[in-house]
């Protein structure tokens, strides 16, 4: 059915050619570009458009074989989709029927069922002489920003302004 289609389209296309004039180029008096088969009254200059020849039997012919390959490839490549599509239907189903056993593990001592867990403090200190120890970082430092009460304002001190 595509084939007759396809040959179809192809006879319709190869005789329109037939029915009109070379195709022509004219341009009016205001500068306008036309393109026409047919005379275009007022034209100030027109031309003969060059047209490519229409393609032989063997290209055309080569055509058809391109198409017929690719739309068996299409159908291979549709039938391979629909296998799969399938396989991964019947895993579903499979799957689905297979009961999997439900296993609750309850935790000794932590209330529930999930044990308890507490973040350790991020900017822990270490001790002076400890790998990774540097003075001035941490807790403890009482005029960083983070450590004053919302709206206070550094400590600022007044040097005298020498004369």
């Amino acid at each position: 059915m595509k084939g007759k289609k396809f040959l179809l389209a192809m006879g319709l296309t190869a005789t329109f050619p037939l029915l009109a004039g070379p195709p022509m180029k004219y341009v009016d008096e205001s500068g306008h570009v036309i393109y026409s088969d047919k005379p275009v009254p007022g034209a100030v200059r027109s031309e003969m458009v060059p047209v490519a020849p229409a393609p032989d039997e063997e290209e055309v012919k080569k055509a058809r074989e391109r198409v017929e390959k690719t739309e068996r490839m299409a159908e291979e490549a549709r039938r391979a989709r629909e296998i799969r599509e399938q396989e991964r239907e019947e895993a579903r189903k499979k799957a689905a029927r297979e009961e999997k056993p439900v296993v609750i593990i309850k935790e000794e001592g932590g209330g529930g069922y999930y044990p308890e867990y507490t973040n350790p403090p991020l900017n822990k200190p270490r001790p002076p002489g400890a790998p990774g120890h540097r003075p001035g970082i941490g807790p403890g430092k009482p005029d960083h920003p983070a450590y004053r009460p919302p709206g206070a304002r550094p400590p600022v001190s007044i040097q005298p302004v020498p004369r």
